[in-house]
């Protein structure tokens, strides 16, 4: 039933019974008093205004229940009454405009939080309804409300819209859509206002130059000097590695071919360039002995663009292909209708790489492809994790029979791109196989296109560890904090109840912990939390804020610093400015995290320049969390507004948020974090991240650990595999018997070690797993995140172990059953199958590792871990120089060095002392000496002495009532 309803506006109670709420405080620092635009309507006269609903109840009034500009703001109060309700927020006559405007913007204060969606209050979309001169109607759609608390929405109009209102117009109301809620609810609107958006000449500050020139006439957007950032380190950039030195290469002409040749001692590989067609078709290849000649790129090079689709060119006139030193340069004139340019093809062979450079000028590209490869025999695609784009990933051809595969893969030099968007196919058509796809080049604000420049490496080997790009960064300097703490992220609540959290896990011997705070240090509730140098006014603010870090870090001991981060920025921040704020091709705002829009990258590292510092003046951390940043890639933050140096490119991007990563280590004189996803290209750069994929799914895609550890491993700690909602998905749960839980515990933790990340805290489920996940990781990470890789092996079905060319070519690796040697010694064993056993022979030890199980071992056996089962029943076992864990779990199980039925902890401590923590009293005893204990409580105050006794070689304590640990000495020491 389709209900009508005319509904006025409420009479206004006596002033003094009105509740008046208090404006956003950080506006009040900045004393911003005034709007950005004088309002079109300003809400403090709401006479005759009311609303017309479908299947709705509604009303609208004046009230001061919520603060921004002057008294009063409009509450819109409402709820559904039938299907698919609309509701329409009226003035009590059009308000004419009598001026052209692009642009329209209102306050809006929500009543729901994207990240935590709540079924009882849809997100309700709100459109601004005008009329042209002519009385025809239409509408701008604002937004949709996913926030609380009070948002600048923003919308520019559209080419069409503006040609409507270039006469003037007038406003006729709010439309209001998806309010399928059955109680009220309540949005709040202040100072819609319409106007011609000005983009007056912005000025930057010069940043350090690029680590490597880019290419002649190249744009380096806002890197023009003085001094020079210290990546990329090499010219080479991403070139895969070669891994034998025995090898030269050559270039010769055949007539009018051009044929670089790659001679090792583990073959000859050929590339023959024949400018027949202006395109990377022009490109074949062959190893000799393996399969036929190759295309590796047809259809591939350059795409022109006009105001449709990229298009083919439709002539290709040869301007003339020449040899210059050791590169081949070939010139072309393509046209596609009324489109033209001329492109430069250079090639170059580096190790078993052909590169491609290519450039054209004029803005005439609309994309640079890959193409396809033809005359693979039987081609497959594998991708792996930690290397992606997008949605998609590029991926690695795996081509010929599994004893004598050959690799084929296309990179995109990230470093010197001048593209806004690499992106990626992969997949194997009747057409031909497709491993990546190219770079876009989108229209800047102003509707021009960049000039091209890009560098392709195309790889061909017969090692699959020789076609992965590398990532040319410094090495992180604080790898001896990041490699040997165990990592975790802590929202601040009550600053009492936070630091009993911390004491409480100080106590239970987690020692070696990197805590960073989060968003909430900064917040209160719904407020601005990025862009800030004061802390959360309810929380103590700075005072309490600096405390805090007293404790963890000079009582504690705790490596400890805050959330910031430079990619999200609220309109009620005090440092807002509109022309602070990235632009679409379309001119409208970038959005970011919820109540958010994207700052511009090339403002933002003047930011974090100026207010890191700042904020460490204040608290005197240690380490920082810079989030978001590594959770974008480059290309997800472009900002295309033309006046700004670099616009268009997403190497503009890279190349700020490098250096923010830079300036943060400065600031906290210590590591700095990201939140990862997409933090390949800023390995080094940041000193650890989120270890997550979250689009590889790794908890049941298969662990091929080789990017990751030979191209990542070396130039930062990343942790755990994210945390557990990143590794599993946001729908995972830790319901289900105990052995349910412990396997969803174990199969993260596996991964963590399979993929040499340091330790992730686990909390969640209890403080059991937080022992667990501490205590079985935090010596051995701290031996193999130091140390480069030396072997990667993977198990097959009978239990050999394969290198990685081998596993792959076999498909092996599906297993996910992984053998790591690293250069100090120290060994992994990993059984990432969740349905098979792992029975192998490992550098003369024999493992049988039920799913999910680890083990690793240093070569001096200072340090013993492992995580399996004897007669079906899982245990925990750790061996190290710093304690001895155990955990039998729920069944009594006896080592050489312990024995529990639970979670016993015994910390090794100096001057020949023992402390020994039995979890909830389990009976657990350890192989050292002692001829007392002292029973302590958890606050350390000393309870009396325990009795001793020895059983097997193990040394056990009796417990004593109200004890939670025990320290043992022997009467010699």
């Amino acid at each position: 039933m389709v209900i009508c309803m005319l509904s006025m506006v409420v009479a206004i109670p006596p002033q003094e019974e009105e509740v008046v709420g208090e404006r956003p405080y950080e506006m009040v620092w900045a004393n911003r008093t005034e709007d950005d635009h004088p309002p079109l309507i300003d809400f403090e006269d709401l006479s005759g205004w009311h609303v017309e609903s479908r299947n709705a109840e509604a009303t609208f009034e004046r009230s001061r229940e919520q603060q921004i500009w002057a008294k009063h703001v409009g509450k819109f109060t409402y709820r559904s009454a039938g299907a698919d309700p609309t509701i329409r927020i009226l003035p009590p006559e059009p308000v004419r405009i009598s001026e052209p405007f692009d642009a329209v913007t209102c306050w809006i204060y929500g009543n729901n939080w994207a990240w935590a969606p709540d079924p009882t209050t849809p997100q309700v979309a709100v459109s601004a309804l005008f009329e042209d001169a002519q009385g025809d109607g239409f509408r701008v759609e604002l937004i949709r409300v996913r926030w609380k608390e009070w948002f600048l929405t923003h919308r520019s109009l559209t080419p069409d819209q503006i040609e409507r209102v270039g006469k003037g117009a007038s406003f006729t109301g709010f439309l209001i859509e998806n309010g399928t809620n059955e109680d009220d609810r309540v949005l709040y609107f202040d100072n819609l206002a319409v106007f011609v958006e000005e983009f007056p000449p912005l000025q930057f500050d010069p940043r350090p130059q690029r680590g490597i020139p880019m290419f002649p006439g190249q744009s380096t957007g806002t890197n023009t000097g003085p001094g020079k950032l210290p990546f990329p380190t090499r010219p080479e950039t991403i070139l895969p590695d070669n891994l034998t030195d025995d090898f030269s290469t050559s270039l010769k002409e055949e007539g009018d071919a051009f044929v670089f040749t790659y001679d090792g001692s583990d073959g000859v590989l050929t590339y023959r360039i024949e400018p027949k067609t202006g395109t990377l078709g022009d490109i074949s290849a062959q190893w000799e002995g393996r399969g036929n000649i190759i295309q590796p790129c047809v259809d591939g090079g350059v795409y022109l663009q006009g105001e449709g689709s990229p298009a083919t060119p439709e002539q290709a006139i040869h301007l003339g292909t020449t040899r210059q030193g050791d590169t081949v340069q070939s010139h072309w004139r393509l046209t596609a209708g009324e489109l033209s340019t001329e492109v430069t093809y250079t090639y170059r062979l580096w190790n078993k790489s052909l590169v491609v450079d290519v450039t054209a000028p004029g803005g005439q590209v609309g994309e640079v492809r890959y193409g396809h490869a033809v005359g693979l025999d039987n081609p497959r695609l594998v991708t792996n994790p930690y290397y992606l784009y997008g949605s998609t990933r590029p991926a690695v051809v795996v081509a010929g029979p599994p004893d004598e595969p050959l690799f084929l893969t296309g990179n995109t030099d990230w470093c010197l791109s001048n593209g806004s968007l690499p992106w990626s196919k992969n997949t194997v058509t009747d057409e031909g196989v497709f491993c990546n796809g190219g770079v876009r080049y989108i229209p800047k604000t102003d509707g021009q296109r960049n000039d091209c420049y890009e560098r392709l490496f195309i790889t061909i080997s017969p090692r699959y560890e020789e076609v992965l790009p590398n990532i040319p960064n410094p090495e992180s300097p604080w790898k001896h904090v990041t490699g040997t703490r165990v990592w975790r992220a802590h929202g601040a609540s009550d600053r009492e109840n936070d630091i009993r959290f911390w004491t409480r896990c100080h106590r239970y011997g987690m020692t070696e912990v990197v805590i960073t705070d989060h968003e909430t240090m900064w917040r209160d509730g719904g407020e601005s939390f990025t862009f800030r140098t004061r802390a959360a006014p309810k929380k103590g603010g700075d005072e309490g804020a600096y405390q805090y870090a007293r404790v963890l870090q000079d009582e504690l001991g705790f490596v400890y610093g805050p959330y910031n981060n430079f990619t999200d920025f609220a309109p009620v921040n005090e440092y807002w400015h509109v022309d602070r704020v990235t632009r679409l091709p379309d001119k409208q705002l970038q959005h970011a995290w919820t109540r958010c829009y994207a700052p511009k990258p090339a403002r933002a590292v003047e930011f974090c320049e100026m207010l890191a510092p700042k904020i460490q003046e204040k608290f005197r951390f240690s380490t920082a969390y810079c989030d978001v940043h590594t959770a974008v890639a480059p290309w997800d933050r472009v900002d295309y507004d033309h006046r700004v140096p670099g616009a268009g490119t997403f190497a503009a991007v890279f190349y700020a948020f490098g250096e923010i990563m830079l300036h943060q280590k400065a600031a906290w004189d210590g590591p700095v974090y990201s939140e990862g996803n997409r933090h390949y290209p800023y390995c080094g750069l940041t000193d650890g991240n989120y270890a997550q994929d979250q689009s590889y799914k790794p908890a049941v895609n298969p662990w091929l650990v080789d990017f990751d550890l030979r191209k990542l491993h070396d130039l930062c700690c990343n942790f755990g595999m994210g945390n557990l909602g990143m590794f599993y998905g946001r729908d995972y749960n830790l319901d289900g018997t105990r052995q349910e839980v412990d396997a969803t515990i174990d199969r993260f933790l596996a991964a963590t070690v399979a993929f040499g990340h340091t330790g992730f805290l686990l909390f969640e489920g209890g403080i059991h797993h937080a022992l667990r996940s501490y205590y079985m990781l935090q010596q051995l990470h701290s031996s193999y995140a130091l140390s480069s890789v030396d072997e990667i092996r993977y198990a097959d079905a009978n239990g050999n172990l394969l290198d990685t060319t081998s596993a792959v070519a076999t498909g092996a690796y599906q297993r996910s059953q992984v053998v790591t040697r690293y250069a100090n010694g120290c060994i992994t064993v990993v059984n990432g199958s969740s349905t098979e056993r792992m029975m192998v022979e490992v550098y003369g030890r024999k493992l049988d590792l039920p799913p999910n199980g680890y083990a690793g071992w240093t070569e001096d056996s200072s340090i013993e871990v492992i995580s399996s089962d004897l007669d079906g029943h899982r245990y925990d076992y750790a061996v190290t120089p710093a304690y001895i864990y155990i955990d039998g779990r729920g069944k009594f199980t006896r080592f050489e060095k312990a024995a529990s039925d639970g979670i016993g902890i015994c910390r090794i401590l100096d001057g020949g002392k023992y402390e020994i923590i039995p979890y909830q009293n389990a009976e657990c005893g350890f192989a050292i000496s002692a001829d007392r204990a002292t029973a302590l409580d958890e606050d350390r105050n000393v309870l009396g002495l325990a009795e001793i006794r020895v059983a097997h070689g193990l040394t056990y304590v009796v417990p004593v009532e109200g004890a939670f640990s025990y320290i043992l000495e022997s009467d010699s020491e």
